[in-house]
């Protein structure tokens, strides 16, 4: 099982779940998140650790699938997150060594 983490802009985050869905992802994880970029510090000199004012927004997207969904759902989210622009955000894949769901116990890719 794999582990799909993205961060996309505020006004793609309608676009991004509804290509997820449409791409059969089991469901997702949505969080609001404020990113700096190293490019964004050296340009700026810095960033003081309480001065959020200075972040962009932005929400960040978790799915957890099959390892052979990946390929259908990076280009989902890809394709409805770009806009060509600094800031279209990031994703991230990784190996989710196991699953456990709380409600029934099941495992794997059962909990999925």
């Amino acid at each position: 099982m794999k582990l799909i983490k993205a961060f996309v802009r505020v006004d793609k985050i309608d676009d991004v779940l509804g290509g997820l869905e449409l791409a059969g992802a089991p469901g997702a994880t949505v969080s609001r998140v404020h990113g700096v970029g190293y490019g964004y510090r050296r340009h700026l000199g810095g960033l003081a650790p309480n001065d959020l004012s200075k972040t962009e927004d932005a929400f960040k997207v978790e799915v957890v699938c099959r390892a052979e969904q990946v390929a259908d759902l990076l280009d989902a989210v890809v394709t409805r997150a770009r806009t060509g622009f600094a800031g279209d955000g990031i994703v991230f894949v990784t190996h989710v060594e196991q699953v456990l769901k709380i409600r029934d116990g099941k495992e794997g890719r059962e909990a999925l």
